[in-house]
């Protein structure tokens, strides 16, 4: 079995930069990951799931950067939507003009919790301390749905093991 270079997946395959990450899914047994060359534009691409922890460093490095230059850029907003985690960042040249994020919030806290990650920039008005943190579900009889911590799967709160992905539910 051969050695694959995540650097050369995570690289444009015309210039070589490496763009920002918009948008990070699990779908079943895959990753789905966009990206953006701010040169040569978008592009998808899927892995499967069981590589994620070998490709979550090029994950943290391609998110915290602006969607238009590529350039590192400070995240200034962080909001939990449902399965989702919606970044706003702040870019040296293009200012809060960049698009938002939308990383899949068991994505978003493996890679906050990784060495080296950008802390949201201080906000002008007082945030929830529930919109900055991950949320955790809650047990369907509050009438929240719940999902799988692993792959973000809806759940109805009475499984002991997730139906997609097995990941045992507390």
């Amino acid at each position: 079995m051969s050695h694959i270079d995540y650097s050369t997946i995570f690289s444009c395959p015309r210039c070589g930069t490496m763009g920002a990450i918009f948008l990070v899914k699990l779908a079943g047994t895959q990753m789905i990951i966009k990206q953006r060359c701010p040169t040569h534009g978008g592009r998808t691409i899927k892995l499967p799931l069981m590589q994620k922890d070998l490709v979550m460093p090029y994950i943290r490095n391609s998110v915290f950067k602006c969607f238009k230059c590529g350039q590192d850029a400070t995240p200034n907003l962080i909001k939990i939507a449902g399965p989702w985690t919606i970044i706003k960042c702040t870019c040296p040249i293009h200012g809060n003009k960049v698009p938002n994020q939308k990383i899949w919030s068991t994505i978003y806290a493996e890679i906050t919790s990784m060495p080296g990650t950008p802390a949201p920039a201080p906000a002008p008005v007082a945030t929830p301390a529930a919109q900055v943190q991950p949320a955790q579900p809650e047990p369907a009889s509050s009438g929240n749905k719940m999902f799988c911590p692993n792959c973000g799967t809806p759940m109805d709160g009475s499984e002991k093991f997730c139906g997609d992905c097995g990941t045992e539910i507390d």
